[in-house]
């Protein structure tokens, strides 16, 4: 499995009593990891006993720092070069009130030359894989048609693949026919409208028929599947024969940042075992569900997203 994830990042996961505005806060815990939505599905893979190969761009300043973390995890990583810093995600987590709150920055722009050695570099992999994970952000100034000219090389190749970006990429790619998009509702919901998605969030007692809509408009827009995750309800599956709805089950939230990444990540496992694509998606909710219990993102345990994969299909 490969997974094209140009943005890579270091994740500071801070722990603070609660963040107050206008204030100087302390931090009682601080850990620098190497991140990237990439990164998270590639560390679930590993839980279960899986190798992916993460193509990602790593900047001259901090590349060896980025690249000795995710060395220490055990990541297999092409690291193309490009100018400028990496970027950095901020992660705070408020123990008073279990809220996280993410800060992303967009990290240094790349020049055309630097994208095409990119995209080349996941081409000359392409033909040893069975499946493309295209996955996160694209960085700054990268042709928002990226992900697109990723699917047309993988379609080429004969491998299937999913793609889960951002609003602008994951629009520009639905024309090259994904196999399949897997966004959250407000990213599906800015990709389908055009909006810039900067500022993501969602609120309502329709989330769930909302979700559904959205899946379906992916498909017509280009994906053969769409698979649009909502939060603790569950995923919309759209596929040639309609919409179905994949249920989660309640748990103790510590953290859900990189869940959709975890979702990805065990629909990915399921599609490599053979599953059927709803089997599959069944799969990554379990997985992205047991996700949420830990602090680190892409952080699973495999006998309870079993335990979980049992009660959603008692559920569904």
């Amino acid at each position: 499995m490969l997974i094209a994830t140009p943005n890579l990042c270091l994740d500071r996961t801070v722990r603070v009593a609660e963040v107050v505005p206008g204030s100087v806060l302390r931090a009682r815990h601080v850990e620098v990891t190497a991140g990237g939505k990439g990164v998270n599905v590639a560390r679930v893979l590993r839980a279960f006993g899986h190798t992916a190969t993460i193509v990602g761009l790593a900047a001259d300043n901090d590349r060896d720092r980025l690249l000795s973390l995710l060395a220490a995890e055990g990541a297999d990583v092409v690291g193309v070069p490009m100018p400028g810093d990496v970027r950095i995600a901020v992660i705070m987590h408020e123990e008073r009130f279990r809220r996280t709150t993410v800060l992303n920055e967009p990290g240094s722009p790349i020049s055309q030359a630097t994208w095409d050695d990119y995209r080349q570099a996941v081409t000359d992999l392409l033909p040893e894989q069975d499946l493309l994970v295209c996955n996160g952000s694209l960085p700054t100034a990268a042709p928002v048609g990226g992900y697109g000219e990723l699917v047309a090389a993988a379609r080429a190749a004969g491998v299937p693949v999913i793609v889960d970006s951002a609003p602008g990429p994951l629009r520009a790619a639905l024309a090259s026919g994904p196999d399949l998009v897997a966004p959250n509702l407000e990213e599906a919901e800015a990709a389908i409208s055009g909006d810039s998605g900067h500022v993501l969030h969602s609120s309502g007692p329709d989330l769930a028929e909302r979700a559904e809509r959205a899946a379906s408009t992916l498909v017509e827009l280009g994906a053969r599947r769409a698979a649009v995750t909502a939060g603790e309800l569950g995923v919309a599956l759209a596929e040639g024969d309609g919409v179905r709805w994949i249920p989660t089950v309640p748990v103790e939230v510590v953290s859900a940042v990189g869940a959709g990444d975890s979702f990805v990540a065990g629909l990915s496992l399921g599609l490599l075992d053979g599953l059927s694509w709803a089997d599959a998606a069944a799969r990554g909710v379990a997985t992205a569900t047991a996700s949420c219990e830990r602090v680190l993102a892409g952080g699973v345990d495999p006998a309870r997203v079993e335990e979980l994969l049992a009660r959603i299909g008692a559920r569904a």
